[in-house]
């Protein structure tokens, strides 16, 4: 099932899949965790991988940036068989941040950011001029330059995430993979955060998928969605047409309405969180 969403309008024409994945299924004690799922993801665009909890999108993350392999099925990273390619190959094209990344201790920023350029270094060599440079656009990227001495430890949340996103952002991937990146942070740090991710790929045409829970920044940001519930791909598209109050409450189990924002127009989640529980209190007075 490949995503058919209209291009955004920095993207003329949809390329061919950078990232193609066909019936790919991973069992965990006897149940699929991912069920058959096909998906493909144009290059240049944001895809938000959003579900219930335990529906098979961190899974299905980590099998598409080549962390885990699949039981079955076939995943392609620009034509290439990703289970043919070694773990450097995989490395000098894709970055991948995961949940909640332990900090290693002792280290500042700058010294956390050279760990991006690994992939691209032989075994125990100096950094090259090539490589200071990356790193040099990596710390700029994410706006650290006056923090890149500052041990990690020291930072806020927000300002370690940015650290981390360096970090990939040196490797000079061709896609970032990211699992739930705003967790843990502050509205105004994950506003900041998201922020950085849509410069990343409007102005530098970086190709994005992130795991996120929160519908309504999914609108905002990405330009495809693969909805999933129990390890499967329910649908896949612009999130104006595969956000609907019916195949929300279905992958998410709860009623979840979808109208027009009052300032921008576009789609807008509202969720009935207090539900039954509301209306007995009401009952009961």
């Amino acid at each position: 099932m490949s995503i058919t969403a209209k291009a955004p309008q920095h993207a003329a024409n949809i390329q061919p899949a950078m990232i193609e994945a066909t019936d790919v299924s991973v069992v965990f004690n006897g149940v699929p965790a991912v069920d058959r799922a096909s998906v493909a993801i144009s290059p240049g665009r944001i895809t938000a991988i959003c579900g219930a909890n335990g529906s098979g999108k961190s899974t299905l993350l980590k099998c598409l940036s080549g962390l885990e392999a699949p039981d079955s099925g076939d995943i392609r990273l620009a034509g290439q068989r990703l289970a043919g390619l070694s773990r450097r190959q995989i490395a000098t094209q894709v970055a991948v941040l995961g949940q909640n990344p332990e900090t290693p201790a002792g280290l500042n920023v700058e010294e956390l950011v050279e760990q991006g350029r690994y992939p691209h270094r032989p075994w125990l060599t100096r950094l090259r001029a090539n490589d200071r440079e990356a790193i040099e656009r990596a710390i700029d990227a994410v706006d650290l330059k006056d923090m890149r001495q500052r041990q990690l430890a020291s930072l806020s949340g927000g300002e370690r995430q940015r650290a981390w996103v360096a970090m990939a952002l040196a490797q000079e991937p061709r896609i970032l993979f990211l699992d739930e990146p705003t967790s843990f942070l502050d509205v105004r740090h994950q506003a900041e955060l998201l922020t950085l991710l849509r410069r990343l790929n409007r102005q530098d045409g970086l190709t994005i998928i992130a795991v996120l829970h929160d519908l309504n920044q999914v609108i905002e940001i990405a330009d495809d969605v693969i909805l999933m519930k129990k390890g499967r791909v329910l649908s896949t598209g612009a999130p104006a047409d595969i956000f609907t109050p019916l195949s929300l409450s279905h992958a998410f189990g709860c009623k979840v309405d979808v109208i027009p924002h009052p300032h921008t127009g576009r789609p807008f989640c509202l969720i009935d969180w207090v539900g039954d529980d509301r209306d007995r209190a009401g009952d009961q007075r």
